[in-house]
């Protein structure tokens, strides 16, 4: 995505019940998906950033991007009130760059409407 100024991130409740990051690939307890999953995001040279329990003991909620230095200061805010998993907080580091447009605005306010009129009605 490099040469398009571009980044991707994504995140969510990816329910790979993940003891920890980066996960054991030999742990019996991750399933086939799981691993298939954690491969994928490394042959698309993907960053995931979760590594504390998002419920229970198990890293469930993951966010993902495609540049390793995209996402910091990843927080464990506790329970979100009336759900089973924690609230993430995190920053997104981002460069903007403020694109200048120059095209010519006309201030119809200010037109004489009157010559105007006066013009078009003397074009047969």
């Amino acid at each position: 995505m490099g040469s398009t100024n571009k980044h991707f991130v994504l995140m969510g409740d990816f329910n790979y019940r993940f003891l920890q990051w980066p996960p054991l690939l030999d742990d019996i307890s991750i399933k086939s998906q799981a691993i298939d999953f954690c491969h994928c995001l490394e042959d698309n040279f993907l960053a995931q950033h979760v590594d504390f329990c998002t419920r229970n003991d198990a890293i469930l909620d993951l966010v993902i991007s495609d540049e390793p230095n995209l996402v910091s200061d990843m927080m464990d805010l506790g329970p979100l009130q009336g759900s089973d998993h924690n609230v993430l907080a995190y920053k997104l580091q981002v460069r903007t760059k403020q694109k200048l447009s120059t095209r010519r605005i006309f201030g119809y306010a200010k037109a004489d409407i009157e010559a105007i009129k006066r013009e078009l009605n003397a074009v047969d």
